[in-house]
């Protein structure tokens, strides 16, 4: 049997101690990148309250989440969440998306006796009263079961991403941004939740 270094293993191997210590320096800086996530959602959850929306922060998701007050009840999740994500570059924590996305999530519903039938039918008639827009949000990996609207940022880059964390004040503005459609989607989904009184 015979075996043999790649040129990269090579590469890795003569600069082992500079390979261990950018090792090093990525983990400290993920545990940064964290700290100021959580920063930012607390300032996102300051923005988003006189709008009508209480927030939440995945740190390790790198997603922010919000929704109305009215789309929960003590002590259960929110029936339909709205999502800001991956605007950390690939390689952060669970970050293995191309680009950001907007995404809406229904799976909350099941926490309100609510089977799958029943979030498919809402789901389908949550796009139908969305009209024409709902076309825009149909990116792949939508499900009518749990996520049933969504889109990805495509013309964010993995490098403008980078720009995005690269301080607080980018990363709020960011969220300030690309939150705002999602916001938009609120009436909708309220009017939807009406009707299933839920």
């Amino acid at each position: 049997m015979s075996f043999s270094y790649s040129d990269m293993d090579q590469l890795i191997l003569h600069r082992w101690a500079d390979v261990v210590g950018l090792i090093e320096a990525h983990r400290d800086t993920q545990d940064r990148i964290e700290e100021m996530i959580e920063v930012v959602g607390e300032r996102v959850a300051r923005w988003a309250r006189p709008l009508g929306f209480e927030t939440s922060v995945e740190t390790k998701d790198a997603e922010f989440r919000a929704w109305k007050p009215n789309w929960s009840e003590k002590r259960k999740d929110p029936k339909v969440v709205l999502a800001l994500g991956g605007f950390c570059p690939l390689g952060f924590r669970k970050t293995d998306v191309k680009h950001p996305y907007q995404w809406v999530y229904i799976d909350g519903l099941s926490n309100y006796r609510m089977k799958e039938p029943e979030r498919i039918a809402f789901a389908r008639s949550l796009r139908s009263a969305l009209g024409d827009e709902a076309k825009s949000w149909d990116a792949d990996g939508v499900d009518d079961a749990d996520e049933p609207l969504g889109r990805f940022l495509t013309t964010v880059k993995d490098k403008d991403r980078a720009v995005a964390i690269s301080s607080p004040d980018t990363l709020f503005a960011f969220a300030n941004e690309h939150f705002l459609p999602l916001f938009r989607l609120a009436d909708t989904i309220e009017g939807e939740l009406n009707k299933i009184g839920r």
